[in-house]
C-alpha cells in the first residue's frame, strides 16, 4: 500500500490539483489527503479514492469519466472568481465560510480582466454578475468547473462552448422574479399615470387638477411574451387588478397557465388587441428583434410596451420611431441594446418613455438571494451534491 501512496504522490505537481485514478481501482482502506500548497501526506478518512466511479460525486469529488482523473476539491479551498466588486453580504459570508479564495473584479473594469485573473489563477468556479464569458474566458482556467450566474439571464455566457467542455451552466432561478415583476408593475402605472411628467409639472409650479385624466389598469388587456418567473409572477401580481391576461411562451406546458390566464398560440394571434405588452423572455436567436417596426404597426397606438427582459428583443430605431409618431402611447424601458448606452442615444429625448439601468431584478431582498443561490450552486456542483435541475441551463454536462 505504501507503494500505491508514493505511486499516486509522484503523479502530483508542485501543487497537485489532480490524482490519476486505475482504471479499476481495488478496494482499499488506504486514507490519504493531498493539500493544495504544501507537498504532503496527511493520514485522514479518504477512501473514496477507491471506491467505484459512480459514487465519487456523492462523496464530493469530480470525475472526468474519459481521463479517470479525480479532483479532491471537497477538501481543498477553492477558487472563485466573482465578475463584480462583490456579491451580497450574506454570500460573500458563505464563501468565507467555506474558506475559498475569493478574486473580485473592480467596478468599471474591462472585461479582459476576467479572462487575466481566471488564467492567472485557474480559477474553479466563476460566479457570473457582469461581463461577457465567452469561449477564451472558459479555456482560460484548466480547472474551471462551474459557471454559475449571479441572477436568471445567461446571454452574458457562452454556453454552448461550456457544454461542449463539459462545464454545467447553472443560475438562480426565481432568484429576482418578483423584483422584475413589481418593476414591470410599476412601470405599468407610472407611465399610465403620466407620474414622471406630473412630477416635473409640479416641480415647476403648475397646478393640473382641472385638467388631467390618467388611465386605470383595471379592464386592460394585457399580453405577456414569456411566462416563466417572471411573466408568472406578473400575472400573480395583475390579477387582482381585473385585467385580462394573455400569455405567449411556445416552450412551458399548458398547465403551467394557471387561473384565468390565456395561452395565446402566437404572438400575432393577440399583440393587435393588447393594451400593454410586457416583455418576460430571454434573448436568444429565436427572440432578437422580435418586437420589430411590422409589429409595432399591429399595436394598438393607445398601448403601452415594458420591456424589463433583456435588450434586441425590441428594435430599438424601430421603438424610437413608433414613440415618435404615435404608434404606441408609450414605454417603459430597463434594458438596451447596448450597455450602457450611448449617451446620445435617441430614447433620451422622447417625453413619453420611462428608462432605468437595467435594475429591474435588482431589490436589497432579490440582491441577497440571488448571490446565496449563486454561491450554493457553484458548490453544489463544485462537491458533486445534488441541484435543482431547473437552475442547470445545460443539464447534459451532468
Amino acid at each position: 500500500m505504501r507503494r500505491r501512496v508514493a505511486s499516486l504522490l509522484s503523479q502530483c505537481s508542485a501543487r497537485p490539483r489532480e490524482i490519476a485514478v486505475p482504471a479499476s481501482p481495488s478496494p482499499s482502506s488506504a486514507t490519504v489527503v493531498i493539500s493544495s500548497d504544501v507537498f504532503s501526506v496527511i493520514f485522514c478518512s479518504l477512501e473514496f479514492l477507491f471506491l467505484d466511479p459512480a459514487q465519487y460525486k456523492r462523496r464530493g469529488g469530480w470525475l472526468d469519466h474519459r481521463t479517470r482523473k479525480f479532483s479532491i476539491g471537497s477538501h481543498l479551498p477553492y477558487k472563485i472568481l466573482i465578475t463584480a466588486p462583490t456579491l451580497a453580504e450574506k454570500a460573500m459570508e458563505m464563501l468565507e465560510t467555506h474558506k475559498a479564495t475569493v478574486f473580485t473584479i473592480p467596478d468599471g473594469s474591462p472585461d479582459s480582466m476576467i479572462f487575466d485573473i481566471a488564467s492567472q489563477e485557474q480559477v474553479d468556479g466563476i460566479i457570473v454578475r457582469i461581463g461577457e464569458i465567452d469561449a477564451q474566458v472558459i479555456d482560460a482556467s484548466a480547472s474551471l468547473r462551474v459557471l454559475s450566474k449571479n441572477g436568471i439571464g445567461v446571454d452574458n455566457v457562452d454556453v454552448a462552448h461550456a457544454t461542449r467542455k463539459g462545464i454545467p451552466v447553472v443560475n438562480g432561478r426565481n432568484s429576482n422574479s418578483q423584483s422584475v415583476a413589481e418593476h414591470a408593475l410599476g412601470m405599468m402605472i407610472a407611465l399610465m399615470k403620466d407620474f414622471r411628467r406630473l412630477d416635473a409639472s409640479v416641480r415647476e409650479g403648475k397646478w393640473e387638477k382641472a385638467t388631467f385624466q390618467g388611465i386605470e389598469l383595471q379592464g386592460k388587456h394585457v399580453g405577456l411574451i414569456g411566462f416563466g418567473g417572471n411573466g408568472s409572477a406578473l400575472a400573480k401580481l395583475l390579477q387582482p387588478f381585473g385585467v385580462r391576461i394573455t400569455a405567449y411562451d411556445p416552450y412551458l406546458k399548458h398547465d403551467a397557465f394557471f387561473g384565468d390566464v390565456t395561452r395565446a398560440a402566437a404572438l400575432d394571434d393577440f399583440i393587435a388587441d393588447v393594451d400593454i405588452l410586457s416583455i418576460h423572455c430571454p434573448r436568444t436567436d429565436e427572440t432578437e428583434g422580435m418586437i420589430d417596426a411590422a409589429r409595432f404597426m399591429q399595436m394598438k397606438p393607445t398601448a403601452y410596451l415594458i420591456n424589463c427582459a433583456r435588450g434586441g428583443i425590441v428594435d430599438e430605431e424601430a421603438l424610437v420611431k413608433a414613440l415618435r409618431t404615435g404608434s404606441i402611447t408609450a414605454a417603459g424601458i430597463d434594458v438596451f441594446d447596448i450597455e450602457a448606452p450611448p449617451k446620445d442615444h435617441s430614447l433620451w429625448g422622447l417625453p413619453n418613455v420611462l428608462l432605468s439601468p437595467h435594475i429591474a431584478g435588482v431589490s436589497h431582498e432579490s440582491f441577497e438571494r440571488m448571490g446565496i443561490m449563486a454561491v450554493e450552486n457553484a458548490y453544489k456542483i463544485l462537491n458533486g451534491d445534488p441541484i435543482d435541475p431547473n437552475c442547470v441551463v445545460n443539464p447534459s454536462t451532468l
